[in-house]
């Protein structure tokens, strides 16, 4: 999906009367940047991207020895000492970007900026933390025309061009295993708002589908059912996605009722387990009954559900395991994931594996994804690692491997689509 924190940012600074160009490798891999050409360059950091972003920065450095070079995204905000002992590096942003890159850009002590890790020779200076944005209308749309949006693509989907979306930003919640890399305090765009930027895409960009990535998109109903409601009058023709979840809490039937009507037809739902007590530990904040009525719901409306679910919790154990794999073989979701944990830095699950001495090496040093490799950042009560990446591994095969779940997939994917995703599951060792 297109980059919208840079497009974001990128938007914002040609607001200011500054020039930029934007490149994403994971579309463009072709793609040349002349570092003599700008007066500054920033990466979009993610634990996926890290070592390919930082080999880019070392022939960069060595090719323009003058040029600014920074660094932003999730895993800068939650680990930025990975970045600021590299002297390739001059600055580090642990903050949202829009602000603080023009400011970094117009003033002239750069180490007052706040929420920068700011390199001056042989130091780094850091000024303090930055306050949030708060008024989220107040940013322009992000800058979609400086990517080729034909080139990007989204499993599943039902039409293309597909885009992403970001309608809010913050997570009040206490789930122990996020970062709350945008903050604990959630801002939103007014519905107007998000309705105008619909209706740009589909109308300059010709997009057929919108991707909404908010981590809480429905926790105003009101304003959540306000948007549907425009895009309903309106006649908008856009067909709309949740993949990154909605939180079954703030979901009732007259809200799925709306957000049907209004062109959704896949949302993601996040039980991330299905034994009580530890859904109760990780501090999900809802019960498991309030997740199986949503999915009734989405059934009765005929809304395919993506069952999201994590196995490796240091605190499980293999009946724990068990429960979860047999809660989602209950919910019967069209499409199922289960995804290794993966202890980030700044998370209660990070904070508690090192002081029970339980963490066995820093998450971003090895972790590429939540799907590559063996749980081997931390001890899962007394499993072996190649024992909970089997317990993985059997639980997709048991789940998918039934003639009635092999149908939803070719209902919900493109047969493409179903290949690509087979052989990356192959390639990945999860089944």
């Amino acid at each position: 999906m297109p980059p919208l924190g840079i497009l974001s940012i990128a938007a914002f600074l040609e607001a200011k009367g500054i020039s930029t160009d934007v490149v994403d490798r994971s579309v463009e891999p072709e793609a040349e940047i002349a570092p003599e050409r700008y007066d500054l360059i920033g990466f979009s950091i993610n634990i996926a991207n890290r070592e390919s972003s930082l080999r880019e920065i070392r022939r960069l450095r060595a090719r323009c020895p003058s040029a600014l070079i920074v660094v932003g995204g999730p895993l800068c905000m939650s680990v930025p000492e990975a970045f600021t002992d590299d002297e390739n590096i001059d600055a580090v942003f642990v903050c949202e970007g829009e602000e603080a890159l023009y400011e970094y850009l117009t003033v002239t002590d750069r180490t007052a900026v706040k929420g920068v890790y700011v390199r001056t020779g042989s130091e780094v200076v850091f000024s303090g933390e930055r306050a949030w944005i708060d008024d989220l209308d107040s940013l322009p749309f992000p800058a979609l025309e400086k990517v080729p949006i034909e080139r990007y693509n989204n499993y599943p989907k039902r039409a293309r061009p597909i885009v992403s979306l970001i309608t809010s930003r913050g997570c009040p919640y206490a789930c122990i295993f996020c970062s709350h890399s945008m903050g604990k305090q959630w801002r939103a765009r007014s519905a107007e708002h998000v309705v105008g930027e619909i209706r740009r895409l589909v109308d300059e960009f010709g997009v057929r589908e919108i991707c909404i990535y908010d981590d809480n998109f429905s926790l105003d109903r009101r304003r959540a059912e306000a948007i549907c409601d425009a895009l309903i009058e309106g006649r908008i023709p856009i067909k709309l996605q949740f993949a990154n979840g909605l939180r079954v809490d703030n979901l009732d039937l007259r809200l799925l009722e709306k957000l049907k009507a209004a062109g959704t037809w896949f949302i993601g739902i996040a039980p991330e387990v299905g034994d009580p007590g530890v859904l109760k530990t990780i501090k999900k904040g809802f019960d498991l009954e309030r997740v199986r009525e949503v999915r009734k719901h989405c059934r009765r409306l005929g809304i395919t559900t993506h069952g999201f679910f994590m196995i490796g919790f240091p605190f499980e154990t293999r009946e724990t395991i068990r429960r979860t794999i047999r809660f989602a073989r209950e919910l019967d979701c069209e499409i199922v994931e289960f995804n290794k944990v993966i202890p980030y830095p700044k998370t209660d699950l990070f904070d508690t594996l090192l002081r029970t001495g339980n963490l066995l090496v820093e998450s971003w040093l090895v972790a590429k994804s939540y799907h590559e490799g063996t749980v081997e950042t931390h001890r899962v009560g007394d499993l072996p690692a190649s024992e909970v990446k089997e317990m993985i591994r059997s639980a997709y095969r048991d789940y998918y491997l039934r003639p009635r779940k092999m149908l939803d997939l070719l209902r919900t994917f493109s047969l493409g689509d179903l290949f690509s995703l087979s052989a990356y599951a192959l390639r990945t060792h999860n089944i």
